[in-house]
């Protein structure tokens, strides 16, 4: 009897890439060599660097389990599909899941960048394959460049010719950011979902603040944290200046837009 044959199905295809893990690859060997005498045997190593990595990931995990869609490890990268054709609101809920994602890694020490493309694909329990996972890898590691997800325009054409509701229209619109040719998710716009806004603002400006301090010798790498450090008060300004508009359900009072202008990063 013959296997069943694999099909080809239309899918979203998210991959994401954990950034400066190469690094930490050479902090977890060397932690463990270091703490050898503390082990019991010696043909073990343990390391408390990549035990802790290792519970970062699988924290992530548990909040893409929340979701409907698959997901693929290997590595510090993640690959998430998505079907959107019997709920098409998850074409614009990945973008809410990614965020989500990359505020929970942030929160433990890391960045992410990544990039999201559409089109056919083998999409099983135990593989992934196909042209727009290829795609997603290239344009993380060649277009992204920044701590940033990155959108095809194979995605963002299949984004506009579905029908979505009101609801998830308005989130698209102020989801997207455009430079030159690049589309990317404004990782920050998830604040909506979420009641306190000021401690939203004041973990991520925490967390970026220590990258830039903690990079500051090295240029390549410090200008990645800059560039975040720059989308993120640009984007307090936009908040600040339409948040009657993105915020309807909330009311906030002159104090509460000073305590969120003042989590800008100077």
């Amino acid at each position: 009897m013959k296997d069943p044959q694999l099909k080809y199905q239309k899918r979203i295809v998210v991959f994401l890439d954990v950034l400066g893990f190469k690094n930490s690859l050479y902090e977890f060997e060397k932690d463990a060599i270091d703490n050898h005498d503390k082990n019991k045997h010696n043909n073990v190593l343990i390391s408390e660097k990549a035990n802790q990595f290792v519970g970062v990931f699988k924290d992530v995990i548990s909040l893409i389990d929340e979701y409907d869609c698959k997901y693929y490890l290997f590595s510090d990268n993640i690959c998430i599909t998505v079907d959107p054709y019997n709920n098409t609101s998850l074409a614009v809920d990945i973008l809410f899941t990614v965020s989500d994602l990359f505020k929970r890694f942030s929160e433990m020490g890391y960045f992410i960048r990544g990039g999201i493309d559409f089109g056919w694909m083998l999409d099983e329990d135990d593989i992934v394959l196909g042209v727009p996972l290829v795609e997603a890898y290239i344009i993380e590691s060649k277009k992204a460049i920044y701590p940033r997800i990155v959108l095809s325009e194979k995605y963002l054409k299949f984004l506009k010719s579905i029908n979505l509701t009101e609801s998830d229209r308005f989130n698209l619109e102020n989801f997207l950011i455009k430079s030159c040719e690049i589309n990317y998710i404004n990782t920050f716009y998830n604040i909506i979902r979420t009641d306190n806004k000021v401690t939203f603002l004041e973990t991520y400006k925490k967390e970026i603040a220590e990258k830039l301090l903690e990079t500051k010798n090295n240029e390549k790498i410090y200008a990645k944290f800059n560039w975040l450090k720059n989308e993120f008060n640009s984007f307090i300004e936009r908040y600040v200046n339409n948040i009657d508009f993105l915020e309807q359900d909330f009311v906030f009072t002159t104090k509460d837009i000073e305590k969120i202008k003042k989590t800008k990063i100077y």
